[in-house]
């Protein structure tokens, strides 16, 4: 009897556990994330001591196209240190605000890049929602008073271009 009774308690445990996860992982997918990351090597370059030599027409741009409950998204022209390795970027979505963070994994090189990255978000909000964007450092941290960009973003426009 006291076999039993243990292999029901276990059964009961497991499967308190299993729909926890099951849960958790609801929650998960409810929220906007990431995906299909990817960045181009460096399109040009120029030293640190010759900074001023970059055009403004190069400076860059921040696209998002909206399909349904997807954003495609790309930055374009950043400026990367030369030894950044991979771009980063980071979402969070909170209370109405979606906060995009880009970051390069280095920064100790004395030259610059200019590079693309695009990715796609996947389960964008329904509604309005306001949108900051920020460039992080190598730890992708922030600071929360200089985004680079925030403004509510409406999907049914299809689409925002902002510059970056």
């Amino acid at each position: 009897m006291k076999h039993i009774l243990l292999q029901f308690i276990a059964i009961i445990l497991v499967s308190i556990a299993l729909n926890s996860c099951l849960s958790m992982e609801d929650v998960a997918f409810q929220n906007p994330y990431i995906s299909r990351l990817g960045n181009t090597g460096c399109l040009s370059h120029w030293d640190t001591d010759n900074a001023e030599s970059r055009s403004e027409v190069t400076k860059g741009s921040f696209e998002m196209f909206f399909e349904e409950q997807v954003a495609k998204c790309k930055f374009s022209s950043l400026d990367y240190p030369c030894d950044y390795k991979q771009v980063n970027v980071k979402i969070t979505y909170n209370n109405r605000t979606m906060t995009i963070i880009e970051y390069p994994s280095s920064d100790t090189a004395d030259c610059r890049c200019e590079i693309d990255a695009s990715f796609t978000i996947e389960n964008i909000p329904q509604n309005e929602f306001i949108l900051k964007i920020y460039h992080g450092n190598t730890k992708g941290n922030l600071d929360n008073e200089t985004p680079r960009f925030e403004g509510v973003v409406n999907k049914t426009d299809g689409k925002i271009i902002i510059p970056y």
